[in-house]
């Protein structure tokens, strides 16, 4: 029994450590204008999934972004950030042809994607930590 216990916590702690949990309370949004958008969410940050709450169907579903690179650049303004390179696996509006970027800086996280008709779309979420 205490092994079962042990495993369970070894496995929760490693668990916690491969991963990152932000919070946003606000964002932009950038397409033809600016737009604030005020929708609470987690964002959930691993090395093969990335998890963003209340995103689809009018602020109500999540939006699941596997993972297939990602990489530490230089950024002249925030310095080092985290770039993410993603495929959607839960959205049939995305295009199937351009990736996903996501990118983590200090103080916002950069999505930046693409509508199946070939549309930009960037969303800068603020975050805590």
């Amino acid at each position: 029994m205490k092994r079962v216990i042990m495993f369970g916590l070894l496995l929760l702690t490693t668990v916690g450590l491969f991963s990152q949990t932000f919070r946003s309370r606000s964002a932009t949004i950038r397409s033809d204008g600016f737009e604030i958008d005020r929708t609470v969410r987690s964002i959930v940050i691993t090395d093969k999934r990335i998890t963003i709450t209340n995103y689809l169907s009018s602020n109500t579903k999540p939006l699941v972004l596997n993972v297939y690179h990602s990489e530490d650049k230089e950024d002249r303004f925030d310095g080092v950030c985290r770039y993410y390179y993603c495929t959607a696996t839960n959205d049939e509006k995305l295009s199937r042809y351009h990736k996903i970027l996501v990118i983590k800086k200090p103080y916002s996280i950069t999505l930046e994607l693409y509508l199946a008709d070939d549309n930009k779309y960037v969303h800068d979420l603020e975050i805590n930590g």
